[in-house]
């Protein structure tokens, strides 16, 4: 058993952590048997995305902005694209 946290647990053995640098670790269980894991990483970037394409309104530059803004903790968005 590794002693390395696993995260938030989901549900179904499906864990979500957050790491310092902003990218999110994911474990998810493996067909090879009990205790057994496909783990990937994402990028803060990739991480928004995806949170941002499975939003009610889909991914727009507007949600992916909304997206990475909260995963960051930051107070207010950054504008992407022209404004006007």
């Amino acid at each position: 058993m590794s002693d390395v946290p696993k995260g938030f647990h989901a549900k179904n053995g499906w864990y979500f952590r957050r790491e310092d640098d902003g990218s999110v670790h994911i474990a998810a269980p493996d067909s090879m048997g009990p205790g057994a894991s496909q783990v990937v990483t994402l990028d803060a970037n990739t991480w928004a995305s995806v949170v941002a394409s499975v939003s009610a309104t889909g991914e727009t530059g507007d949600t992916f902005s909304q997206a990475l803004v909260f995963h960051a903790g930051e107070a207010e968005p950054k504008t992407v694209g022209p404004v006007g």
